[in-house]
């Protein structure tokens, strides 16, 4: 008896340990943090660190920015989201693999960056996209082909809205949503600007300083911080200090992006990296109302990628591969266009217009590209040459056998039938001050590297355009949003693994 006895009390202890064990097999991360992560930059990278430290491992976060609503650069990303070995390619019989993609983006970077960063980038693509889609409920089901890119991989979806939009559009929501029903975790600080981080005597991240709109000043704790606060290209501050001849062009940026979290980082001892690498957009609208505005609406580069042209502004006549990386097809406009104001035409075919209609439409509304027949377009522009030979022009383009300028993907083309009455959609372009490649250097887990090479301090991590190494010298088209994704989704890993 005694022994069924103690056999019992075996048994219940036994169960009462499984029972333990069940009740906290909801999350791997036994201990919770007693602050807040706090996450610095609304854009992609602080969205997607926010929702996967808030929704897959229940840790608390508090995100912070100065602007007054959510997006940053991110929102106006139009041409999409790159991804190697997608299942949106396997559905539409495209081949690619993360091997192919990371040689694109090696031979893009042109001997700068950092390998093992550029490595990653294309190896988590796929999961990249896989995450938004099967989390997020996103489509990314079309594919276009940028700027070399050795194959079609840059996604978007059929819902008609463009990518950088919706995809931002759809992470703030759920983030907001979580917010409103449980505040405990996830608290969003707008109108607020971080002015340091405080690091202790172990090298451990302790604090945030901030300050809010009415110019008080707060302190907040915690002990890991993400910098997601983008880059620095509208700055003619740190324009003129890494690469001065670009102070004088146009940005596609808005007015946040001045480098805050550069600056920060580098004074608490941050390795920046490749400052000088600022990357001009080929393409960026020039409004005909205002053609000296220093702010210039990006013209996708999808819009070159499903199809469209590049044209001399005064012969009417191609002068370039269209789908050369960023910086080549930028040198060939500021070396054959007119010196002034480096202006050439962008035109498209119906084809493109169908093909990419919802952003057309958007450009149109805007007045930065109109539609017209060939003859119409050649008054309006006051081209030079007469319109019989800008028709023999694209009808060459769209029947020829081999590309003069040997550009391999020649798609939704003029037609055979290229007339003076062919309706087009054409605009004016000039390049345009993008990207910075440049920033503070993270390491594989999205960790601030030091000067000394190591990570700067324990719980500090970057993630997006802040960051450093992932580009080089020249940035993909589609890269951008992906990078946000991928090292944004590492510092949540890697900060939700130090609680296990």
């Amino acid at each position: 008896m005694r022994g069924s006895r103690k056999v019992l009390v075996y048994i219940t202890i036994i169960a009462l340990v499984l029972l333990y064990r069940k009740i906290n097999s909801n999350s791997m991360y036994k201990a919770v943090p007693k602050s807040p992560v706090v996450v610095i930059g609304t854009g992609l990278a602080g969205l997607t660190t926010s929702n996967q430290l808030a929704h897959t491992y229940k840790i608390p976060v508090v995100l912070i920015d100065k602007a007054s609503s959510i997006g940053g650069n991110s929102i106006k990303a139009s041409s999409g989201i790159n991804g190697a070995g997608t299942t949106t390619q396997a559905n539409l019989n495209v081949k690619d693999s993360p091997e192919l993609f990371l040689e694109d983006t090696i031979s893009s970077a042109k001997g700068k960056g950092s390998r093992p960063l550029m490595e990653k980038l294309s190896r988590d693509s796929s999961s990249a996209i896989n995450w938004l889609q099967s989390t997020f409920n996103l489509k990314l089901d079309k594919l276009a082909q940028l700027g070399g890119h050795s194959t079609a991989r840059t996604h978007r979806s059929s819902t008609n809205i463009p990518p950088g939009f919706e995809i931002v559009s759809t992470l703030s929501k759920a983030l907001k949503k979580t917010s409103e029903e449980n505040p405990e975790l996830v608290k969003i600080l707008l109108n607020n600007k971080v002015t340091d981080i405080g690091i202790d005597s172990k090298g451990e991240v302790h604090s945030v300083t901030y300050t809010d709109a009415d110019g008080n000043s707060h302190v907040l704790e915690t002990s890991n911080v993400v910098v997601c606060s983008g880059g620095f290209g509208y700055s003619k501050e740190f324009l003129h200090k890494f690469n001065p001849e670009l102070v004088k062009l146009p940005t596609t940026n808005g007015k946040q992006t001045t480098g805050d979290g550069q600056n920060i980082l580098e004074r608490l001892g941050a390795k920046m990296v490749d400052m000088k690498e600022i990357q001009v957009h080929p393409t960026g609208f020039i409004d005909s109302k205002d053609r000296g505005n220093n702010w210039k609406f990006l013209a996708a580069e999808a819009l070159r990628g499903l199809g469209g042209i590049l044209l001399h502004p005064e012969s009417g006549k191609r002068f370039v591969n269209e789908l050369e990386t960023r910086d080549n097809v930028t040198a060939a406009i500021q070396r054959y266009c007119p010196k002034d104001d480096n202006r050439a035409i962008l035109l498209m075919s119906e084809a493109v217009y169908t093909n990419y209609k919802a952003n057309i439409d958007f450009y149109m509304s805007k007045g930065l590209i109109k539609k017209a027949s060939v003859i119409d377009m050649v008054k309006n522009l006051k081209i030079t040459s007469n319109v019989e030979d800008i028709v023999k022009h694209l009808q060459h383009y769209s029947t020829a056998s081999t590309d003069d300028f040997n550009r391999k993907l020649v798609i939704n083309t003029f037609g055979k039938d290229v007339s003076k009455d062919t309706s087009v959609y054409y605009g004016e372009i000039t390049p345009v001050v993008h990207f910075t490649m440049g920033g503070a250097e993270i390491d594989e887990r999205s960790q601030v590297v030091g000067t000394s090479g190591k990570p700067l301090a324990k719980g500090l991590y970057a993630a997006g355009e802040v960051s450093g190494g992932v580009h080089g010298a020249n940035r993909l088209g589609g890269s951008s949003l992906l990078e946000c994704v991928v090292y944004g989704r590492t510092a949540a890993e890697s900060i939700a693994s130090s609680y296990k």
